[in-house]
């Protein structure tokens, strides 16, 4: 075969094997054109000097050299953003070294960025990527020429200033200073606590501080890998500060996975002398809180309330403000059984009847006038536990008793009363509840039990005694208010000197002791959830936490459980620990727990009624807005339904009208996992094979 023969079938077989072909979100564009996105560039050409992409010509004009590698320069670059630089750019050329040893410069067959949240791409020799914000972290630039794969990396970094109003310049210079010595009035703060775990989307948390004098200058510090943030403020007292909302949730989302540092400096107003305070590590954990948490609150005429941990959200009233008591949520989120007040039952002389309610909406599905008592749905919402001794299992929809569960005859232990806080598993496969030395919330002495639930037959078999209040330490011996992990293998709790909840009428200043615990469905040993519990830096807030219920799905590697805690919210909630103080607080739980404890500081759920007690938080799912697709541009028709606030996000993120996931990779490069092509950067000439993207070559 002649050369001339022999280089058009190579032109025909790289025009075959290198098509141009786009994809339907505009994510690629053939060679020459541009990406609105900036993302990604896909097309056949030539190496630009005239020669068949692959191959070369050796200079004698008599062979032709292989491709042995294609690689950028540089291979990695960083770009930093400041106050005064709000935009920075870095170029990568391709470049191809042949069998002979010699390199060019080439124009890649396909290109993609993978991050388009950081940087803007620009094709051509060389390509350049523009950072312009908000987000910092790292992303990869892959290429693809000759069926073989490059890729660089590019590193945004953001520096982020805010000053306050007030704030005189020599307090910004000294407190930006290196070195300062260490404030002797300031070495802690009350909260947020050291060490703590928090989700994104997140309100941005208040710091507050016991501060010496009024008025003096202070700077707050968050550091990560890739972002720092600097607030100067004009404190008064009490000393509370937080960093703006956009600024945490571009911090958070920047997160890659190491310390957030947050570092607190004073500047003293009267003698011009700059500190370094308290100081503290956080994490940030790379998902944002799902769900809706209902809870009952004495705020007005007392009744249960709604909030969605997340920014913008605010407490919503439930079926009108009518008290109601017991409750609880389906984990699926579709169904609310309650006791509601007044609603008269026909078999017992208490009025508290259970009413089923259609979620969100709250509307009324069944109300079979029957005695709620105490109540429990399962995870689909079809069924309902309720009562006391005996328990019973009824249907939401038609109200009707389901006969012969097993759960109306089993038999209490000897001194045992009644039977209380039921509660299924999320896999809908267990149940469990505890027995008590007394009716309602008086109880002192409690005995837990899980039995094996059938959802097909209806009914409760294999009942296995688990934590047992007589082997506590007295007086916290009311086991009270189990609630399952996600996975449905351990059961929280609180062991306290009373049942919690309303003993003593609900009296505001009655005071009880009590601490969360964790046992395996195994029947193991309970484990203390010290970490949690006694999280505060003062004593007098330890052992004052009660009526766990997690999260019904593990997010980020954790667990996530609301609880109720009478311990102070830093210098704004204060006073005495006693039932007026009740909170609502969060806490993350290792999702691998072992035999030591899994907690972790807790933290306070911002938007609820702060100045009335909050208490029995149930957490379900709820529905959410599904974020826009990676890359897709803020208002785009594509881009997912609109939003106001974080909370309504199924990431937590609401960016630009439109839900946002920050940081999520747009596709996976040669030798990563895949399910299908699509999951490829540069998928028109790379394949999901085997669970791996792959090019021709491999």
């Amino acid at each position: 075969m002649t050369r001339t023969s022999l280089l058009a079938l190579l032109l025909l077989l790289s025009a075959g094997s290198f098509a141009a072909c786009g994809s339907s979100n505009g994510d690629t564009f053939p060679s020459g054109g541009s990406s609105k996105d900036g993302g990604s560039l896909d097309g056949a050409g030539t190496s630009g000097d005239g020669t068949v992409p692959g191959f070369a010509d050796g200079g004698d004009g008599s062979t032709f050299n292989q491709v042995q590698s294609v690689y950028f320069v540089p291979p990695t670059a960083t770009v930093s953003l400041t106050p005064t630089a709000t935009t920075a750019s870095a170029s990568f050329t391709l470049m191809v070294q042949y069998a002979s040893g010699a390199t060019a410069q080439v124009d890649a067959t396909s290109l993609q960025f993978d991050r388009p949240d950081l940087a803007a791409m620009t094709a051509g020799e060389p390509v350049k990527l523009t950072a312009s914000g908000p987000t910092a972290g790292v992303g990869t630039l892959h290429a693809v020429y000759a069926n073989q794969s490059a890729t660089a990396k590019l590193t945004v970094q953001i520096q982020n200033v805010v000053v306050g109003a007030g704030v005189p310049p020599q307090a910004v210079t000294a407190l930006g200073g290196a070195g300062l010595p260490v404030d002797p009035s300031v070495t802690s703060l009350l909260y947020p606590y050291d060490q703590t775990i928090f989700p994104l989307g997140l309100g941005s948390p208040i710091v507050m501080w016991n501060a010496p004098n009024a008025n003096d200058v202070y700077r707050l510090h968050y550091e990560e890998q890739n972002y720092t943030y600097d607030g100067y403020f004009l404190v008064a007292q009490p000393a509370q500060i937080n960093a703006d909302q956009t600024s945490w949730d571009r911090l958070t989302a920047s997160n890659g996975g190491d310390p957030l540092k947050a570092q607190l400096s004073r500047w003293d107003a009267t003698t011009q002398t700059a500190y370094a305070s308290a100081s503290e590590s956080w994490k940030i954990a790379p998902s944002s809180l799902q769900g809706a948490i209902y809870y009952w609150t004495v705020s007005g005429t007392g009744h249960m309330s709604r909030i969605y941990p997340g920014t913008g959200s605010t407490p919503e009233i439930l079926n009108g403000g009518t008290c109601m008591g017991c409750h609880a949520v389906s984990a699926d989120g579709t169904t609310l059984v309650a006791s509601v007040e007044n609603e008269g039952s026909t078999d017992s002389t208490d009025a508290r009847a259970w009413v089923s309610y259609d979620l969100p909406g709250v509307t009324v599905r069944e109300e079979p006038h029957l005695f709620g008592g105490n109540v429990a749905v399962t995870p689909n919402g079809k069924n309902t536990v309720f009562g006391t001794v005996p328990m019973h299992l009824g249907d939401t929809t038609t109200g009707a008793e389901i006969p012969n569960s097993g759960i109306e005859t089993f038999p209490l232990a000897p001194g045992m009363a009644t039977l209380a806080h039921p509660v299924f598993s999320p896999d809908g496969k267990h149940f469990a509840a505890v027995q008590s030395n007394n009716i309602w919330y008086e109880w002192t002495l409690g005995k837990m039990v899980l039995w094996d639930y059938d959802q097909a037959a209806q009914t409760f078999t294999n009942p296995l005694p688990l934590a047992d209040g007589s082997t506590f330490t007295a007086p916290e011996q009311a086991i009270a208010y189990p609630s399952f992990s996600p996975d449905s293998n351990w059961i929280a709790f609180h062991a306290a000197d009373h049942a919690g909840g309303c003993h003593d009428a609900c009296d505001a200043t009655t005071v009880d002791t009590g601490a969360l615990w964790m046992q395996s469905t195994t029947g193991s040993a309970p484990t203390r959830l010290t970490t949690l519990t006694d999280s505060s830096p003062s004593a007098a807030d330890h052992d004052v936490s009660f009526e766990p219920t997690f999260n019904p799905v593990e997010r980020g590697g954790y667990f996530w459980v609301v609880f109720t805690s009478m311990r102070d919210w830093g210098n704004r909630v204060t006073g005495a620990a006693n039932c007026g103080k009740k909170r609502l607080w969060v806490a993350a739980i290792d999702a691998t727990p072992g035999s030591s404890d899994p907690s972790h500081p807790a933290f306070f759920i911002q938007g609820q009624e702060e100045d009335t007690m909050n208490m029995r938080g149930f957490w379900s799912l709820a529905a959410c807005i599904q974020p826009a697709p990676p890359g897709t541009d803020a208002g785009a028709p594509d881009g997912g339904a609109t939003c106001t606030q974080g909370y309504q996000c199924c990431s937590g993120f609401c960016d630009q009208g439109v839900c946002t996931t920050p940081g999520t990779v747009a596709c996976s490069g040669v030798g990563d996992t895949c399910t299908t092509a699509a999951d490829c950067c540069n998928s028109s000439v790379v394949s999901c094979v085997g669970g791996t993207c792959q090019t021709a070559v491999q």
